[in-house]
């Protein structure tokens, strides 16, 4: 297991090429200002600022972010600067700016990272930034009457732009950390295992009540692709009997691996599949308000998830350290990028029903369709980030041990 911390160190020549690349970003900075390219400006700025931030912690001009790693995260800003690839670069560069922070919070601050969570985080936060953008920029459009966005085909290329870009850039800093001189290897320390559900953690009402509900919208949703299977509607088979499936997994989790779900998050579970499942019935297109709901209780799930896996992470290894500030922010980003994901998934299947005809599997309704699922992602990240992490505690706990590819490759 690799030391993130590691990478920054007092080397004189090193420093040399690490301000170099500092100032010729500076001079990017002038440059796109003058032409007016001040989203260009930002973002070239913003690497700026992060790596002086070293430095100017430790309050020594030699300790800097490693003048290659600086090279190669400002690679695309000089490509940009040349007038290429204009739809690519600025993921590029926000998956460089993901990973400089990443180094920087390791560094100056009480959080610990390792390579290869900071190589995960990195595509993270570019298709949060992605899917934060699209939202941005729609809300402008809508509101200031500007024109960036040229419809609905345009938003999800861009969206599938900066998901290739961000795992792109994934990769080939994870092969820069596995090559790297620099990176301390660290023994992996035992995992902690002893974390359980918290008190309190579970929906109101009795355990009785949250099963007899459970088996009752199981029911519903069996009933459902039983129907959609005799009238061969392929559509609602598929939105119905996935679902379905996803309500079994708990239980699944209790034979597999001994963990007891709390019945209170299996019905959080069941409701959110019901209600995926139930907006087959045209639910979407008659009440405005029904996507909003179903996308705000499935992203409370993502988020879920989201924070088991942090935790899991940190309990999986004594390298890794994160603050509540971290977690919550971590969640919400998770989410965002598992939208994007989920919006680059239905357009896929757009694609596949126009090629081959028929009616697609999982349907998009408009900018404003994917704008707004983006939107309520983030409330229900939100709600889980602020309030209900105790309900995962269980699920970090069953995950750690799990977790080693996303500390150490193991």
């Amino acid at each position: 297991m690799g030391s993130l911390q590691s990478l920054i160190g007092s080397h004189r020549l090193d420093a040399l090429g690490a301000w170099a690349v500092t100032g010729i970003l500076m001079g990017g900075v002038g440059r796109f200002a003058a032409g007016g390219e001040f989203d260009w400006a930002v973002l070239t700025a913003l690497l700026v600022a992060i790596a002086v931030t070293v430095p100017l912690a430790t309050r020594d001009l030699e300790t800097t972010v490693p003048a290659e790693l600086l090279g190669l995260v400002a690679v695309p800003v000089l490509v940009r600067a040349f007038g290429s690839f204009p739809q690519v670069t600025p993921f590029l560069v926000v998956a460089g700016v993901a990973l400089l922070l990443a180094v920087v919070l390791d560094t100056c601050t009480s959080l610990a990272m390792t390579p290869r969570f900071a190589t995960v985080f990195v595509v993270i936060v570019t298709m949060a930034v992605a899917g934060v953008w699209a939202v941005g920029t729609y809300a402008t459009d809508t509101l200031l009457g500007t024109t960036f966005l040229n419809g609905q085909t345009e938003l999800m290329w861009d969206l599938v732009t900066a998901t290739a870009a961000g795992i792109v850039a994934g990769i080939v800093f994870e092969l820069y950390f596995e090559r790297s001189a620099r990176i301390a290897r660290l023994r992996v320390s035992d995992p902690d295992l002893s974390a359980v559900d918290q008190p309190g953690a579970s929906l109101p009402g009795d355990d009785q009540r949250h099963r007899l509900a459970v088996r009752v919208l199981q029911t519903v949703l069996g009933g459902i692709a039983v129907f959609a299977l005799a009238q061969g509607n392929v559509t609602l088979f598929v939105n119905s009997g996935g679902p379905l499936m996803i309500t079994f997994l708990p239980a699944l989790f209790r034979r597999e691996y001994g963990y007891a779900m709390n019945t209170g998050l299996v019905l959080w579970i069941t409701v959110a599949s019901a209600l995926h499942a139930a907006g087959a019935f045209e639910l979407y297109e008659a009440f405005g308000w029904y996507d909003s709901l179903a996308h705000a209780v499935s992203a409370s799930l993502v988020a879920g998830v989201g924070y088991a896996i942090a935790r899991a992470v940190e309990r999986y290894s004594g390298a890794v350290d994160f603050n509540r500030e971290f977690r919550a922010t971590f969640v919400v980003l998770f989410v965002l990028a598992m939208g994007v994901g989920w919006e680059i998934l239905e357009f896929a299947s757009g694609g596949v029903a126009s090629m081959i005809g028929g009616e697609a599997v999982l349907a998009q309704h408009g900018t404003s369709d994917i704008v707004n699922d983006l939107v309520f992602n983030t409330v229900g990240a939100l709600i889980v980030a602020g309030w209900s992490t105790a309900h995962f505690e269980g699920l970090a706990a069953r995950l750690t041990g799990r977790v080693g590819r996303l500390t150490s490759g193991e």
